[in-house]
């Protein structure tokens, strides 16, 4: 065997938004135990071995701060909670794993279209009261700037489930929404209508793709935004129904192409909490995918081909960044970049922490791709073989600029010892 894909809901927000690391959180985690864990994976070396994969499903409103704060449950450490909600599933998609029976034999196939979900006429087969609605143009709801009670809040003034805008915000925003498009958005507030904007610069998506991939028996999903578990749970079963297979045969992957924020049922969509204020194109916008997926669906079936209509316009030659270049960089007086600062003891026992520092440079000056800031080696027969580097759990890279103004900056390497 060379690898295990295994698809869970749960956001990967185990780790807080004020980390300054580089991190896989939960589900990075998740994959590393695994493919590190010498029981299931067996390699010489350094080799690539068994791939472990853990994307994620329909996890819009699945939170692993399971105590309903930020960096909260089931520890008050976030690291630790990164790695125990990473074992949760890691543990279970192995216990599956080495009992699983059933082939996935059969054809592979699959169907992807172009759909303008700003202007989506959805017919009453897919919508609650049963007659015709239409999807909207973009807006970005007020209650988005809440942030949600569990994962993190954004903006002090936001709070969610705001139905009314805070008026002196949104004047400061200059943006006006038309009567029209909020009676269409009802019941979110207004913040800022990026669909009317995206003329002028393209703020949210448009176009989306639509995919479905068939694999045998297993039918993926693929939806360009973060839909809720109910919100996928319609879409598996509309689809199910349509390819006349067990629900249990479709899978919802989400985050899939492209993204559009959020994707909520009605009901999540009239409450305007956070997800329902990220669902930018009004509350018909998850019976929409729900239509436009049945017939991708259909198509597979039958299979006939479907046209893709309108691929979205290339945007990456108009694409800016925030990001600044490194200024300048300087060692302290007296010395050198690569510099010892604090050097390493001459020995540590097991379940210590090994920590140096040197004299370094802006870790922007060269990201490592393809290689590492770190590693730990040991000597093995005259020749120093890496056993650990900066990808793995017990080693830590931190940066800190020293002094602003003469630019000097000094890296922390941390290893905690098993």
């Amino acid at each position: 065997d060379v690898g295990a894909i295994s698809w869970f809901a749960t956001h990967n927000t185990s780790i807080t938004n004020k980390n300054t690391l580089i991190s896989p959180d939960n589900k990075g985690y998740a994959a590393y135990s695994w493919e590190h864990d010498h029981e299931d994976v067996r390699y010489l070396d350094n080799t690539p071995g068994f791939v472990a994969a853990f994307p994620n499903t329909n996890a819009g409103d699945m939170s692993p701060n399971l105590n309903l704060k930020p960096g909260s449950g089931p520890t008050e450490n976030e690291f630790d909670n990164a790695r125990i909600i990473g074992e949760r599933q890691s543990t279970k998609a192995r216990e599956i794993y080495r009992t699983a029976t059933t082939p996935l034999t059969g054809s592979v196939d699959s169907r992807l279209v172009y759909v303008d979900m700003e202007n989506v006429t959805v017919g009453g087969a897919f919508t609650p009261d049963g007659k015709e609605h239409r999807t909207c143009p973009a807006v970005v709801g007020a209650s988005t700037l809440a942030g949600s009670v569990e994962d993190g809040p954004a903006i002090p003034g936001f709070t969610e489930g705001m139905r009314n805008p805070v008026s002196h915000i949104i004047d400061a925003l200059k943006v006006d929404t038309p009567s029209w498009l909020a009676s269409c958005q009802y019941p979110k507030a207004s913040l800022v209508p990026t669909g009317l904007l995206s003329n002028l610069y393209p703020v949210t998506p448009r176009i989306l793709p639509l995919q479905i991939v068939k694999i045998g028996r297993l039918h993926l999903v693929a939806g360009p935004g973060e839909f809720t578990i109910t919100a996928g749970l319609r879409v598996r079963r509309t689809v199910a129904e349509q390819l006349g297979v067990p629900v249990g045969d479709v899978l919802l992957q989400g985050y899939a192409n492209a993204y559009s924020q959020y994707v909520t049922t009605p009901e999540e969509y009239d409450a305007q909490q956070y997800e329902g204020g990220s669902t930018l194109y009004g509350r018909y916008t998850l019976p929409a995918y729900q239509q436009e997926f049945a017939k991708v669906a259909a198509s597979l079936r039958a299979g006939t081909a479907i046209g893709r209509g309108t691929a979205p316009p290339d945007e990456s030659g108009r694409q800016f960044t925030l990001q600044t270049g490194v200024v300048y960089d300087n060692p302290p007086m007296a010395r050198s970049f690569g510099d010892v600062l604090t050097g390493p003891a001459a020995s540590y026992e097991r379940g210590g922490t090994a920590t140096v520092e040197f004299v370094t440079g802006h870790p922007k000056n060269n990201l490592r791709r393809g290689g590492t800031f770190l590693e730990v080696q040991r000597l093995v027969d005259g020749r120093w073989v890496r056993v650990l580097d900066d990808g793995d759990w017990q080693t830590t890279y931190r940066w800190t600029r020293v002094n602003g103004l003469t630019g000097t900056s000094k890296a922390t390497i941390t290893w905690s010892i098993d």
